[in-house]
């Protein structure tokens, strides 16, 4: 999907490569854990509440994924001094989306680490799965990884954490479109953004090849 790939140069390595880092994982980690700690506290109480929680979180981290997917993009396509700036925190967007992916899980799993109720083999594979992709995604986050890896590697880490995720969210939205569950604007919304991100990403690459430069030129 070469959508998913438009961005995968290999960055340069210099001082300002994820300028905001810190505040984008903190304000990530905070509005989470607002999230799940509402998500209990005035939940339906039918005993879903930490479920409700890991689905609020992640639905929060569905957002910052997108920003982070585009950011590069809309620098590319609508230039200017605001979009070049967006366009540089693509690293620290990914960081915050870790952060937040992190909360959702450790939502998951707190009803048989705390209550002592056993978790469903879905359940464990999605979290041992998602958890390694988190790892691989926030090892390849920062470009020094390019360094031990070289940028083939790299890239190949990139490609398989984007779409993994990308297609996480999409599977998610679609079987609960077409499957028996509640009607939830949420999930259309989710597959809107998630095809507009494909959409941008790819209209990046055939303004880059339209032009004749490098499909992934670095922003900045």
């Amino acid at each position: 999907m070469i959508a998913l790939e438009n961005t995968l140069a290999a960055p340069q390595l210099r001082d300002d490569a994820i300028p905001h880092a810190g505040q984008i994982v903190l304000f990530s980690v905070l509005i989470s854990a607002l999230i799940a700690a509402a998500s209990l506290t005035l939940g339906a109480g039918d005993g879903n509440l930490w479920p409700l929680a890991a689905e609020m979180v992640a639905r929060f981290s569905l957002l910052i994924f997108v920003a982070a997917m585009i950011v590069e993009p809309m620098a590319r396509l609508i230039p200017s001094g605001a979009t070049r700036a967006a366009g540089r925190e693509r690293t620290s967007l990914i960081l915050g989306f870790v952060a937040a992916s992190a909360i959702s899980l450790a939502c998951v799993a707190a009803p048989s680490q705390l209550g002592g109720e056993p978790m469903t083999l879905p359940a464990i594979a999605y979290c041992l799965l998602t958890g390694a992709i988190l790892v691989v995604m926030l090892f390849s986050a920062h470009p020094a990884t390019i360094r031990f890896l070289g940028a083939p590697a790299w890239r190949s880490l990139q490609r398989i954490a984007t779409a993994y995720f990308w297609l996480s969210f999409a599977l998610i939205g679609i079987s609960h479109l077409i499957g028996p569950h509640r009607p939830d604007n949420w999930h259309g919304f989710s597959l809107l953004l998630l095809l507009a991100a494909l959409m941008i990403r790819f209209a990046d690459t055939l303004v880059a090849h339209y032009r004749g430069t490098p499909m992934a030129e670095k922003v900045g």
